[in-house]
């Protein structure tokens, strides 16, 4: 199973006041209206769901429902923006669920996107180049003199400079791996500590931030024709105290007996799997010890065996 994963950071907090939104979906992808929680460590699993994929422990999140099985989606994308509970999307064409705990992505890169910039001297830099977003974007109160402004628009770029590199190198979303997409936009929290909530840029910021996930949202879609799942996490805050704990999803949980039975431990899916290969590799081991016993018992050496055969022609020829 080949998975070309484009994560552009690692997300491991928990998370207070948040929400998770389907912002684009395949039709072949299923997702029920309804305000069902969903928790943050479980993101992963509805990504991999949705693409077919199994997982670990069963999700019984309704919010997903059964879709196409032989029509999943070639890629997934999926933004967290950091500082802010919601967001001012059109209600029509999203769908919005509350999420609990903690998001964890993990990956790498693809070499492609290498050349995205990430310092900040790179990204201020991109930012009063020719064809920049400074260009497009309706700045209002928003200001080209202040770092926290440029760091909120520079994220923006690189969302627009993603979209941009996948038009260039449209093999990566016409090959048969799925591809993941993870990115972090804290920009707007940094806008939030520095003016405030209330302010006028950080209003301004929002609906800009709005209009610019919506096209990156379009743009993506179209380009994997379609086929592609794009999601929304907002954040209002991260508590990391949680930040050590979110390793133990990762490993196995122990049970504790709660009987004084002394139960065996709950069988995992990779159960019945192992049971069948051990079993049908021994069953088959076993004939072909109880063939080869019984064929060599009955053999005659004078005419069964090429041993005894050429070694008989040689003696008369002599």
């Amino acid at each position: 199973m080949a998975v070309l994963a484009v994560l552009l950071s690692l997300l491991v907090a928990g998370v207070l006041g948040n929400e998770f939104s389907i912002l684009r979906s395949p039709g072949s992808v299923v997702f029920r209206n309804g305000n069902w929680p969903i928790p943050g460590e479980r993101i992963p699993d509805v990504a991999a769901l949705s693409m077919g994929f199994s997982v670990k422990e069963d999700l019984s999140w309704p919010g997903l429902a059964v879709g196409n099985l032989f029509h999943r989606p070639r890629a997934t994308i999926m933004v967290m923006v950091k500082g802010v509970d919601t967001l001012a999307l059109p209600p029509a064409s999203v769908i919005s669920y509350p999420l609990e705990n903690r998001v964890y992505m993990v990956g790498k890169a693809n070499s492609v996107f290498e050349d995205l910039s990430v310092t900040l001297r790179q990204l201020r830099n991109r930012l009063f180049q020719e064809n920049s977003v400074l260009s497009s974007l309706p700045l209002n109160s928003l200001s080209r003199n202040n770092e926290v402004d440029l760091l909120f628009l520079s994220e923006l770029q690189v969302l627009h400079d993603i979209s941009s590199l996948l038009s260039r190198h449209k093999h990566l979303a016409k090959d048969h791996s799925p591809d993941l997409y993870s990115l972090e936009l804290a920009g707007l929290d940094e806008i939030g500590k520095h003016y405030g909530e209330d302010s006028e840029q950080f209003r301004d910021a929002s609906r800009i931030l709005v209009d610019a996930l919506q096209k990156f949202a379009d743009d993506m879609y179209n380009l994997y024709g379609g086929n592609a799942v794009v999601e929304l996490v907002t954040v209002k805050s991260f508590d990391t105290s949680l930040m050590r704990k979110t390793r133990t999803i990762l490993e196995a949980k122990e049970e504790k007996s709660t009987t004084p039975y002394n139960l065996a431990y709950k069988y995992n899916f990779e159960y019945s799997v192992v049971f069948n290969m051990v079993l049908w590799i021994m069953i088959a081991l076993a004939l072909a010890v109880i063939i080869t016993s019984y064929n060599i018992w009955n053999m005659d050496p004078g005419y069964d065996s090429i041993i005894y055969r050429m070694t008989n022609q040689k003696i008369r020829m002599d």
